[in-house]
């Protein structure tokens, strides 16, 4: 599976956080950078790496507007659910937690062979938008007859309104437009950010969990490096 979060922004809002690759964005102002850190949601200092703070509840970006970061979480019980998250930028600090919100029974949060999804989101600081998309796709080893292909393909999108008070959510009757899931640009100032994702060693019975790496760049000179959480995998299968 290929999950992508992509943010969108308000036009009220200044200048959205740009995505410079898989869960990581940077602040509107370029000064730091928000990513899925190894201990929780991180954010880093643009310039020098350093950690301004961390934490814990959601990991996963769906957006920066404003002052605020949102986040989602997948359900511990269902991998078709999920919750969104509000954190101050500057602080760390959570300021609400959504109520669940579920998308039909086949599909997942999860990253692994078949599925996608992304999500994306934007706050006026009274409400919470959060759009998402979720997709099935063939993903065996065998080429598929057309027949096949196609059964395998199934997409919902869907948008939800949170209040930012109560985190109470209400569903919106439309389907989300591509253009809300906005755009990519691994460029913040005189610095370009590049994520490296390693497969790990194959060993039977030890779960597989890939090493994921954040480069700063300048030129061909590496500015600082972090790890961020890895994510798990298996062989896709035959």
């Amino acid at each position: 599976m290929s999950l992508i979060l992509l943010a969108a922004m308000l036009a009220a809002e200044p200048e959205a956080g740009r995505w410079v690759g898989n869960d990581t964005i940077a602040s509107p102002d370029g000064k730091l950078i928000y990513t899925r850190g190894k201990d929780g949601l991180e954010a880093i200092d643009v310039a020098t790496g350093k950690l301004i703070w961390v934490t814990k509840g959601a990991n996963r970006l769906a957006g920066v507007s404003g002052r605020t970061v949102i986040a989602w979480a997948a359900d511990a019980k269902k991998p078709n659910a999920f919750s969104v998250v509000a954190i101050d930028s500057t602080t760390g600090k959570m300021l609400f937690k959504s109520d669940t919100i579920t998308m039909p029974d086949w599909a997942s949060t999860a990253k692994e062979h078949g599925f996608s999804f992304r999500t994306a989101a934007r706050s006026d600081g009274k409400q919470v938008v959060v759009v998402w998309q979720a997709n099935t796709f063939y993903a065996g080893g065998a080429r598929p007859t057309p027949e096949i292909e196609a059964a395998a393909r199934r997409e919902a999108l869907g948008s939800v309104v949170i209040d930012a008070a109560t985190g109470k959510t209400t569903v919106e009757d439309r389907k989300p437009k591509d253009s809300e899931f906005g755009t990519f640009n691994n460029k913040v100032g005189d610095l370009e950010f590049g994520i490296e994702e390693e497969l790990p060693a194959f060993k039977p019975g030890v779960p597989m969990v890939t090493k994921v790496t954040l480069s700063a760049l300048k030129g061909d000179k590496v500015i600082w490096k972090r790890e961020l959480a890895g994510n798990p995998w298996s062989p896709p299968r035959p």
